[in-house]
């Protein structure tokens, strides 16, 4: 009865179309007619199946399963059906279920088949206790609140607002899935190698879609031509001792960006970058800032939200070549979706601002003991 009345106020409300229901919950047209009419006086089971345990038990199941993902103690399949026979016997209602757990028919008629269409099984992020707590509103807002302030002081245009960020990239590419006889233990597919290194590569774009040349950078004493071959035109390269960015290299970006850019003191760009200490080098801010590049900094652990790069770029970088991946909507997109261009402080990420419900209630308790010790 839950999920009917779910059906028939996602359709009234303009949610969902009635032809579209029709497929996507698998409800017969003329059935979901008379209840869309009210003709229907006492909602029975669809179908011959009928739930072992209730819906009263699997809605309070869907509570816990929601309440544990919002502290980031998700639930995984395996749990929640053993979760289930251990409450069902404890609860001593009658049911079906047999070896200690529930089995995988129920559990699939329970989430996939749309009886509780809230959940959906997902792959977690793992996520750091540092990016958990410190994307927070007033953090967010106080970037966006100095953002503001350099946008009123000069006129700027989409295509003088840059994002640079730089991102490892593996020389060895993960096979995708390929057909194979049944029963073997192991397949395999040639690759160049089964343990590569890793490039750090330089990006910038701006709001316009425009993208700068990358810069690579390889973990090697001497650099080879041969590794450039059929990189991006203008792309420039160096190395270092871990493959990845430090000062020096910093400023040999900055110069590159401005080559490209071509800022003045009248006519500046403002580039946003994450706190890397390779960008707060004494060299690096008097070359931009005598070169009219003004530097925004994203708050720390939160650019996977705040960072356009890192959002609409890096990750299809990953599975695409570069000139594939540059594209004028995906810069436009990245901008967009994190409210920087246009000039956006919500950008759509109002729903994100809640803590895990355990940080809250550390940072609650901890609030109260400093609170408590003023007062003593």
């Amino acid at each position: 009865m839950v999920l009917i009345n779910f059906r028939k106020h996602s359709i009234k409300s303009g949610e969902i179309r009635k032809r579209k229901a029709e497929a996507f919950y698998g409800v017969p047209r003329k059935t979901l007619t008379r209840h869309l009419r009210d003709e229907v006086q006492k909602v029975g089971n669809l179908g011959r199946y009928e739930s072992d345990l209730g819906q009263d038990f699997e809605r309070a199941l869907v509570v816990h399963a929601q309440n544990l993902q919002q502290m980031m103690f998700d639930i995984n399949t395996i749990e929640l059906r053993k979760l289930a026979f251990d409450l069902a016997e404890k609860e001593k209602l009658s049911h079906r279920l047999r070896d200690g757990t529930a089995g995988k028919t129920w559990l699939r008629g329970f989430l996939f088949l749309a009886c509780h269409p809230e959940l959906a099984i997902r792959t977690p992020e793992p996520t750091s206790l540092g990016r958990a707590t410190g994307f927070n509103k007033p953090c967010v807002n106080r970037f966006f609140r100095l953002y503001k302030t350099e946008l009123e002081k000069h006129t700027y245009t989409a295509d003088r607002v840059y994002n640079v960020d730089e991102s490892g990239l593996t020389v060895v590419h993960k096979p995708r899935k390929v057909l194979a006889m049944k029963g073997l233990k192991q397949v395999g597919k040639v690759t160049s190698g089964e343990t590569g290194q890793t490039t750090t590569t330089v990006c910038a774009m701006n709001a316009a879609g425009s993208y700068v040349p990358p810069m690579m950078i390889f973990k090697r004493k001497r650099m080879s031509e041969i590794l450039l071959k059929g990189s991006p035109a203008g792309t420039i390269s160096c190395c270092s001792a871990n493959g990845r960015i430090d000062a020096p290299l910093s400023l040999k970006w900055l110069k590159h960006f401005i080559t490209h850019v071509k800022p003045t003191v009248d006519d500046k760009v403002i580039q946003i970058l994450d706190g890397h200490c390779s960008h707060k080098s004494l060299e690096v801010i008097d070359l931009a800032r005598s070169n009219g590049v003004v530097t925004v900094c994203l708050p720390p652990h939160t650019t996977h939200r705040t960072q356009p790069l890192d959002r609409t770029f890096y990750g299809p970088l990953n599975l695409a070549a570069y000139v594939r991946t540059t594209s004028v909507e995906k810069a436009v997109s990245g901008f967009k979706s994190t409210g920087i261009w246009p000039f956006n402080p919500d950008g759509g990420r109002l729903h994100r601002w809640r803590l895990p419900a355990v940080i809250q209630w550390s940072l609650m308790k901890h609030s109260l003991l400093r609170l408590a010790l003023h007062l003593w």
